[in-house]
């Protein structure tokens, strides 16, 4: 059994959490800044962004691969964070020159950074779907701590459209990440140790193309859940803009709410429950009664399934034509973040669980890959709206997610079995 240096797991969160600070700081201002700098036209600014999205998550797939078979999850840690600063500095530039070659330094840097960080959290402990899991959500939570900071720095610092600022603050940031990485890394990680980890020291009961078949299953259903979480960035803006009221009375008093508020409580849910949802789960592995996490993500699609029913509900209500109670969305909302709780955090650590070994950077790879299909799906589906009456569009969705979870039970034995053979990593 192995043991990991007790600031592993939190030098893997700071690293984390630069990256995700870095980003959201820039994402929300990024087609403003394309469109008043460069002067793209909004729809072409936002298909710049659509595309190097699209991208950032495809290329997790070769950086997987480099990660496995040349560089080693470390050294391409430490060669993501690097090209991810050299992005952001280049855009801190401000010259129409260096945009282009700033995105490609941004994709692959993203493209090395996403799964060397899941290989090195999977090799943290020792191959245990509990701590795992507990891992992966802790990494999560750092995600959303940056995702609710970055914006905000992001907003002040950009005030009258000072972009290299903006831009300077996310260099910084990865900065930070990339110097502290670098000077523990050795210490943190050494070579030998993170080489033993990722060898076979035994046969594994599971054979190779079993697992690959369970990790492709696994990628191809995420491709369901990206594609109903990219929905707060889509339908539900729109649902909460012109179907939802936009003001309540709390207390006696008028207060004016619209779709910013609903995706700040989103994110607050996700703080809130996650610490909480930790907890709990100690609490049931304490008492030997904790669900495996392949059903935890079956929870975790119906409960997404759930939460497009009770807008389909809505519209049937009136919603289609006219504004409803908040209480609608607020329960969507809920239900989505205990969704995003079972499935993308536990989702990845089971991913990196059942992976082959030597090859957890590919299985990761696959994954985000899968994140990249879902954008381009729910870019899709988005032309349906206007199309169809509310109810029939959030109706489609939770029968794709209940058909998602569908086949995830139908595999559940499989999975299992997978999931609980030695392998070493």
């Amino acid at each position: 059994m192995r043991s990991c240096h007790p600031s592993a797991l939190p030098l893997l969160c700071l690293v984390q959490g630069c990256e995700r600070f870095a980003f959201y700081a820039m994402l929300p201002l990024f087609v403003l800044y394309l469109h008043h700098r460069h002067g793209f036209t909004e729809p072409t600014a936002l298909l710049i962004l659509g595309i190097f999205n699209a991208l950032s998550y495809v290329s997790g797939l070769p950086g997987g691969l480099l990660t496995d078979r040349q560089l080693g999850p470390t050294s391409a840690l430490l060669a993501g964070t690097a090209l991810l600063t050299f992005g952001y500095g280049a855009l801190a530039i401000d010259r129409g020159p260096f945009l282009g070659p700033a995105l490609v330094l941004l994709v692959l840097g993203h493209g090395l950074f996403r799964p060397s960080i899941a290989a090195l959290l999977s090799s943290l402990e020792p191959p245990v779907a509990s701590r795992h899991d507990r891992n992966f959500l802790w990494l999560h939570l750092a995600c959303n701590l940056a995702g609710v900071a970055g914006p905000l720095c992001g907003g002040v610092v950009s005030t009258g459209h000072r972009w290299s600022e903006l831009f300077r603050l996310a260099t910084i940031a990865m900065l930070v990440g990339t110097l502290v990485l670098s000077a523990t890394s050795q210490q943190i990680f050494p070579k030998g140790q993170i080489q033993r980890i990722s060898s076979p020291s035994r046969e594994t009961s599971i054979d190779t193309a079993t697992r690959w078949r369970a990790v492709i299953l696994l990628c191809s259903l995420a491709v369901v859940f990206w594609l109903t979480a990219l929905q707060a960035g889509g339908s539900l803006v729109v649902f909460a803009e012109f179907y939802t009221w936009r003001r309540i009375v709390f207390f006696g008093a008028p207060i004016a709410i619209g779709p910013t508020h609903f995706a700040s409580l989103h994110a607050l849910l996700v703080l809130v429950m996650l610490p909480l949802f930790i907890r709990g789960s100690g609490w049931l592995r304490r008492r030997r009664i904790a669900p495996s996490t392949p059903v935890k993500m079956v929870w975790g699609y119906v409960a997404t399934a759930a939460a497009f029913v009770l807008l389909a509900t809505a519209g049937l209500c009136g919603g289609d034509t006219r504004s409803v109670s908040p209480a609608w969305l607020t329960g969507c909302y809920l239900l989505l973040s205990v969704a995003e709780l079972l499935l993308g955090p536990l989702g990845m650590s089971l991913v990196t669980q059942i992976a082959p070994p030597n090859r957890i950077g590919h299985a990761v790879g696959l994954w985000f890959t899968a994140a990249g299909i879902g954008n381009v799906a729910a870019g899709g589906l988005g032309l349906l709206w206007g199309y169809w009456p509310n109810h029939r569009y959030f109706a489609l969705l939770a029968i794709v997610s209940l058909g998602a979870a569908a086949v995830l039970l139908a595999r559940l034995r499989q999975l299992e079995a997978v999931n609980e053979a030695p392998a070493s990593r």
